[in-house]
């Protein structure tokens, strides 16, 4: 027994003995971090950029407590290296930033030759390539390079990662830059489970569908919006039986019909093909064979008809595990049929054309969380039936559709609900009495609900997570109130949009501490002064537009260093800008229109570098055109219209503005010429110098603005600065212009990028009108009148094809109308009144329609219809197409006098040439005799002639 227990202790000895050599020739100690590994992390630090400072930890000798270092217990190798930019919150996305970015991935990393587990996703390289020595971890289980903004062809190094069983080289759009040219290199992958390549462009893998075959024990494959052909023809086999994942929405090019061989993938749990563009026709009935099918999305489709046959009765056995179903964004038009899925949680119905009501049995579904249904045209009443036993319910949006909400006053709904959207449904008038009982909802969106009643004070302390809240667009009256727990509200980055109601009295102080994000109070009845801590709120969009403010503006605002958006306008504001406010680097909008400001526009050197839009029309600046503005380079927009401007415009503006679309400048006193630089304003839209002490004339190179010589039917940007959309729980800034147009004063949003306009009215300028005008075929209007013009209006005229509004009165334009006027067939307002043309008013098409004689009146020399003065008969007579211009009209007009004079001599002409001849030959016998012989032979040689060609 001693013997035994001696060999079994020497054989331990020698164990250890082994291990301790080994251990010193690799220069480890088991649980402690090899030394050559952490140089080599210490080496691929010093490449990358760390401003949230997250890698303090890597310090000291034992790298295996370092931050996103893992190693192995028993050798101390490093295994996992997890760099993925979350700043320790694995469930926020949204808030990381790019914490880091490398000028190049150290090589070092090699060194880490026991790695399994690689994730440097959601960071930013800098366009950089994916390097190819990650292909030589051989070890290498776990590889998540998404999000990292790398850039150019995937290497097919990564095909040598014969261990990888999950790969993610995800982007975050469309056109990040990643692509693949050859996919072979995926087939080497032969333990691959899980495969993400969303938006990674695969144009140029026409047999990317034959690769992903070979992986047969693929599970999860993703392949969102990588612009997929369609594959027509057959696989010889399908090798992907175990695939329970797969999401190939995005892909537009595989439509019109969902391919064949994913009906025969069996197993499926998720399958998502929406917006591959599948058009028209019901939903397959083929789908319900996927037994084991728990979400389905096809939303982003151009599917057509109704919904019957795949909702209420689905064939197959789909209708017992199916749990997610997404139509969303389709053509189905039709009543909702009562739904034959038990299981389901979250339905989206949302953007079709469904009509009719909604069903009651949907009260039956009691294992529903989500139910989407707006911007459909439904009607009816919503009664609490619909509701019976929702008791899961979480989210509900019947936004955008004619319900009515038929509930009793005392209702206890069996939910509490996270989202709450109503918008376009009738609630009121009474404020919704059951939301007292609802203490978790994050989302309120309960906008044109037809409320007309106080909001209750139990309202203000339901939720203290409230992120989105929007009572726009009612009735809603009474004072926002003195809030005690309104900061409790907006603890978290918020929406809160209030406007378009009646609601009076001061802004409250209880917004300070509060985190809102945006804020809109505008369209109400607010009245008194900003109040000087409102700054302290540090919004990004602020709009407290249409009220009654008074008092100067507080350079608490100046505070708001995340300010975007500020819109002040239509108020009763006074005093000067504070001078700080060109401090603001990030403000992208300032609309201060229609107040009673004054004085100078702040100057300094940084004044809002990021500056877009500027709205100040309608107040009492004055001054120079602001200097400070030269240094926006960023301006869309320059609004100064109405206010006391006053000096020469600047000829920088067509310098250093390069993206300005609108100049808006009217009814000012600025003076001098019209700087011929601003016709290198490329984009500009909409110049209104209207109003003004304007001299000299207009510059020819004014026919240069390209984007005024654009037609509609090529694309424009739409000026609105999206915050979000509606459903994002966001607001929308429009960008709003007036516009003198057509003789009314016209206020243009949703359709402003496609207006055209050109208004020099009301000046000095003198000359003639240059013909390089004529080329700008996408102008809509153009105003010229009150100036000192001559010359003739240009016969080229038609060239701008997309006219609507002309206005050249109170001009001194002499010489005829143009004819090709009469083919400006978008024209329907015009007005050449006051000058010194002449002539008959040209007939045609389009100027047949304009009857009112004032239009041409104070033309003493115009004659024709509409006038009531007749032109002459030798005019009358002339055809459309004689009436000219300069000499040819001239020349034109003496023919006619010569041809008066040419009939009047035919008569005494015709007497004296044939008695003259006649008598000759009656008095004289010799020349009648040599005539008639004569006469004789002519005929002769004529009859030859006739009967040769005859015979």
């Amino acid at each position: 027994m001693g013997g035994s227990v001696r060999v079994i202790f020497l054989s331990v000895l020698v164990f250890l003995s082994v291990e301790i050599i080994q251990s010193t020739y690799d220069g480890e100690v088991k649980g402690v971090c090899i030394e050559r590994e952490r140089q080599a992390l210490l080496d691929f630090k010093r490449g990358l950029v760390d401003p949230k400072n997250w890698l303090s930890s890597w310090v000291g000798h034992d790298c295996c407590r370092w931050n996103g270092v893992g190693c192995n217990n028993k050798t101390g190798h490093v295994i996992k290296l997890n760099l993925r930019n979350l700043l320790g919150d694995p469930t926020n996305d949204f808030f990381t930033g790019n914490c880091y970015s490398s000028g190049e991935l150290n090589p070092s990393l090699l060194e880490l030759r026991h790695l399994t587990y690689l994730d440097l996703s959601l960071n930013s390289f800098r366009s950089k390539q994916i390097p190819k020595f990650i292909g030589s971890f051989k070890k290498l289980r776990y590889l998540n390079l998404s999000r990292a903004d790398f850039y150019g062809t995937i290497p097919h190094e990564l095909g040598n990662l014969s261990s990888l069983v999950y790969l993610d080289l995800s982007t975050a759009g469309s056109y990040s830059g990643l692509n693949v040219s050859n996919l072979l290199w995926l087939s080497r992958l032969s333990s691959l489970q899980h495969l993400h390549m969303d938006n990674v462009n695969l144009e140029e893998v026409p047999d990317w569908l034959r690769v992903v075959n070979m992986l047969p024990s693929l599970l999860e494959l993703h392949l969102s919006g990588c612009g997929l052909a369609n594959i027509t023809t057959p696989l010889p086999y399908l090798n992907l039986t175990s695939l329970s994942v797969l999401d190939l929405s995005s892909n537009y090019q595989l439509g019109p019909r969902i391919p064949d061989w994913l009906f025969n993938l069996s197993g499926l749990v998720h399958l998502d093909i929406s917006a591959i563009h599948l058009v028209q026709g019901p939903i397959p009935g083929s789908l319900s064979n996927l037994c084991q099918l728990q979400s389905l999305g096809l939303s982003l489709n151009e599917r057509s008809g109704e919904m019957n046959g795949f909702i209420e009765s689905p064939s197959g056995c789909l209708g017992d595990s199916l749990e997610i179903l997404d139509l969303s964004v389709n053509s189905l038009y039709g009543p909702i049929p009562e739904p034959g899925f038990p299981s389901l949680r979250e339905l989206y119905l949302d953007r079709n054309s469904l009509n009719g009501t909604l069903p009651v049995n949907f009260g039956r579904l009691s294992k529903l969380t989500n139910l989407v249904i707006s911007y459909n045209s439904l009607v009816g009443s919503v009664s609490e039936a619909h509701f019976s036993n929702l008791t899961k319910l979480e989210s509900l949006d019947l936004s955008s559709n004619s319900f009515v909400l038929d509930v009793s006053s005392d209702w206890v709904p069996p939910f509490q609900l996270k989202e709450i959207r109503m918008r376009s449904c009738r609630l009121g008038p009474h404020f919704p009495a059951w939301l007292h009982k609802q203490r978790n909802f994050f989302v309120l969106d309960l906008s044109n609900a037809q409320i007309s009643d106080s909001i209750p004070d139990w309202f203000w302390n339901l939720s203290s997570s409230v992120t989105y809240l929007n009572l726009s667009d009612n009735q809603i009256k009474g004072e926002i109130p003195k809030l005690l727990q309104f900061s409790r509200w907006a603890t978290y980055s918020s929406t809160i949009d209030l406007s378009s109601n009646k609601i009076e009295g001061p802004l409250p102080h209880s917004f300070l501490n509060a985190w809102i994000w945006i804020l809109d109070l505008s369209n109400n009845l607010l009245s008194g002064p900003i109040p000087i801590t409102f700054g302290e709120i540090s919004p990004d969009f602020l709009s407290l537009s249409h009220n009654r403010l008074n008092g100067s503006i507080p350079t608490s605002l100046c505070k708001t260093d995340a300010l975007g958006a500020l819109d002040l306008s239509y108020n009763q504001l006074t005093g000067e800008l504070p001078r700080c406010l060109g401090d603001l680097t990030g403000l992208r909008i300032m609309d201060l229109a229609s107040n009673n400001l004054s004085g100078n526009i702040p100057g300094c050197s940084g004044f809002m570098t990021s500056l877009e839009w500027l709205h100040l029309r309608k107040n009492n600046f004055s001054g120079d055109f602001p200097t400070s503005l030269r240094n926006c380079t960023s301006l869309i927009t320059v609004d100064l219209s109405w206010n006391r401007f006053s000096g020469n415009i600047p000829t920088w503006i067509g310098e250093s503005l390069s993206s300005l679309r609108i100049l808006n400048l009217r009814s000012n006193t600025f003076s001098g010429i019209i700087p011929p630089q601003l016709s290198h304003l490329t984009s500009l839209q909409i110049m209104d110098l209207a109003d003004n002490n304007l001299s000299g004339t207009i510059p020819r190179c004014f026919g240069n603005f390209s984007a005024m010589a654009t037609s509609k039917n090529k694309s424009r940007l739409i000026w609105n600065d999206v915050y979000a959309d509606d459903d994002d729980q966001f607001v929308v800034y429009e960008e709003n212009i007036t516009v003198v147009m057509k003789g009314m004063v016209l206020d243009y949003t949703k359709t402003l990028s496609l207006v055209m306009v050109m208004d020099l009215s009301r000046n000095n300028l003198s000359g003639e009108i240059p013909e390089e005008l004529s080329s700008l075929s996408g102008l809509e209007g153009l105003n010229l009148s009150g100036n000192h013009l001559i010359g003739k209006i240009p016969k080229n005229i038609d060239g701008l094809r997309q006219l609507q509004s002309l206005d050249l009165s109170r001009n001194q334009l002499s010489g005829n109308i143009p004819q090709s006027l009469s083919v400006l067939y978008f024209l329907s307002s015009l007005d050449l009144s006051y000058n010194q043309l002449s002539g008959q008013i040209p007939s045609g098409t389009q100027l047949q329609t304009f009857n009112d004689p004032s239009i041409y009146i104070g033309n003493l020399d115009l004659c024709g219809p509409p006038l009531p003065k007749e032109c002459p008969k030798n005019k009358a007579s002339q055809t459309p197409m004689s009436m000219g211009n300069g000499v040819e009209e001239e020349a034109e007009e003496g023919e006619g006098f010569e041809q008066v004079w040419f009939f009047t001599s035919m008569a005494p002409g015709f007497v004296v040439g044939f008695w003259g001849f006649c008598g000759v030959l009656i008095f004289n016998k010799p020349w009648r005799i040599a005539y008639y012989r004569f006469f004789d032979k002519v005929m002769d040689k004529i009859s030859v002639v006739w009967v040769t060609k005859v015979s």
